[in-house]
């Protein structure tokens, strides 16, 4: 009787072991398979090849009113070859075939007047496609007393005497640049550039407004507080709308 005891025993430990075991088995199954399912869709949705890339890109213009590449400068030339833009955030909007894509970048980025290169590179992915109503934003950065934007090159006043001239501006102003269409390859990369042009600017202020505008240190500084008219119509212009392109 004791024997028989010990025998119904182990048969039922057997049995919960084998059940225990099943059970181990069966949830090393449904794991494998699950991680098998999710590599599978990881690799069909991750196709490098079809991805697209909008670098944002520059346009500055750093010519003159009048002479340019080494010639004696004529009366009233104004001319911007340097500075910085410092910028915040980069927005694309579009509509392509099928959907309406929006991207913000936020990205405290410095642009290079004179070569309109961007520091750090801004980029991002879209869908590849046709796009239509295209926008490309672009908001300055306005932390701190220094200001975002500095432009500097100079002025050749009515007595032929060539003077530096420094434009300063501190503000989140945004600059809204757009194209009809674009057509964005897959797995391509695409610049998409908007246009800084100090002179379009400048464009508004007379000859006689820079003959006499007051100096700081031998410069002729156009900010908020020095040359405040003259200030007033540079910053009315920065909101002229510009075309984006794209390439």
């Amino acid at each position: 009787m004791e024997e028989c005891s010990r025998l119904i025993c182990c048969s039922t430990e057997f049995k919960q072991k084998s059940e225990q075991m099943k059970n181990y088995i069966l949830k090393f199954f449904t794991l494998s398979v699950l991680l098998s399912t999710s590599v599978y869709f990881t690799s069909c949705n991750d196709d490098s090849s079809s991805k697209s890339r909008v670098i944002f890109g520059v346009n500055t213009t750093s010519s003159t009113t009048g002479n340019v590449g080494g010639r004696l400068a004529a009366a009233n030339d104004l001319a911007f070859t340097s500075g910085t833009i410092t910028i915040r955030e980069v927005v694309f909007d579009g509509d392509n075939e099928t959907q309406s894509i929006s991207r913000t970048i936020p990205q405290i980025a410095n642009i290079d007047y004179a070569t309109g290169a961007v520091s750090p590179e801004i980029s991002f992915e879209v869908p590849p496609g046709n796009y239509t109503s295209v926008n490309l934003g672009i908001e300055m950065q306005d932390d701190g007393a220094s200001p975002s934007t500095v432009i500097e090159g100079t002025y050749t006043n009515s007595d032929l005497e060539e003077i530096p001239i420094r434009f300063e501006f501190n503000s989140g102003e945004v600059f809204e640049a757009s194209a009809a269409s674009v057509r964005i390859e897959a797995g391509a990369d695409i610049i998409g550039k908007v246009s800084f042009d100090a002179l379009a600017w400048f464009s508004t202020v007379t000859v006689n407004e820079l003959d006499n505008a007051t100096l700081s240190d031998g410069i002729i500084v156009i900010s908020e507080s020095s040359n405040a008219n003259i200030f007033d119509k540079v910053a009315d212009r920065l909101d002229v709308a510009t075309q984006a392109t794209f390439k």
